[in-house]
């Protein structure tokens, strides 16, 4: 069990991805740097570089530019990863708050969604 949205979650995290085929294929013209954060904890964040779809890099976040940022309440997370809640549903009540291109997110919805259900994937401690 690893600390949600830890160093060793999110490296956790990219494991799941890159072994999830259905993502990596929908996801093989994608390449992005993307952090994710517990609202009012942006210091604490981590950080996923995907390239081609695959997840090539994790860790803590640092202060460079990234393509997408999305951060929410832990107990917001907690819905999502749960499945309590779809990705589509958090965006739309502002519950998953998001940065970045609009137009890149809304053209990869399908796999941007699969990505955010696979955090329930996850051994978490919360």
């Amino acid at each position: 069990m690893a600390k949600f949205l830890s160093e060793e979650w999110i490296n956790l995290y990219k494991e799941e991805w890159n072994k999830n085929e259905k993502l990596k294929e929908g996801l093989k013209t994608f390449s992005a740097s993307i952090k994710y954060y517990i609202e009012g904890k942006e210091n604490e964040a981590v950080h996923l570089i995907v390239e081609n779809g695959i997840a090539k890099e994790a860790g803590k976040a640092d202060n460079r530019k990234y393509d997408f940022e999305m951060w929410a309440t832990e107990k917001d997370w907690q819905t999502l990863a749960k499945g309590e809640m779809g990705p589509k549903a958090a965006m739309l009540t502002k519950k998953l708050k998001f940065k970045g291109s609009m137009i890149t997110a809304m053209k990869y919805m399908g796999p941007f969604e699969e990505s955010l259900r696979m955090m329930g994937k996850v051994p978490t401690e919360w």
